[in-house]
């Protein structure tokens, strides 16, 4: 069954790696993990500028995001939407995430890795124009 907006606001918060999807040149979709953080209706996301999701997202600024729990009860959230760069303080970004993701201490020393890294890593957000649910209540 979907998720009604509550839940899905709660299942968004929690700590879980999505899977990002982008078109590369050839018309490919190609996926791969990333840390997310979801605030103010977007997910925000940070990648090196070299990396093959931010070059094809600078050719074609649309991604899907897919965020799931792997055991049960299983519940996912998909989304996609326009993919824009952020004008967010990287580091703020990224130690937030870290925190969340690591821990107090292994995220605050990962975080101090992206303090001087702005020119080449880069903050951006997905703001969704469609959101999928699905949550298994009855597991």
């Amino acid at each position: 069954m979907s998720m009604s907006q509550e839940q899905q606001e709660a299942f968004l918060k929690q700590t879980e790696v999505a899977v990002i999807s982008t078109i590369d040149e050839f018309g490919r979709p190609r996926s791969a993990p990333i840390w997310f953080l979801w605030e103010d209706g977007a997910a925000y996301m940070f990648t090196a500028r070299s990396t093959l999701k931010w070059h094809n997202l600078q050719v074609r600024p649309h991604a899907s995001l897919c965020i799931d729990k792997r055991e049960p009860p299983y519940s996912s959230v998909i989304m996609d939407g326009p993919v824009q760069e952020t004008d967010r303080p990287l580091y703020e970004l990224v130690l937030s995430m870290a925190l969340r993701y690591y821990g107090e201490e292994k995220g605050r020393s990962f975080a101090e890795g992206y303090r001087d890294e702005s020119s080449r890593v880069v903050a951006f957000k997905l703001s969704p124009r469609h959101i999928a649910s699905f949550t298994n209540d009855d597991a």
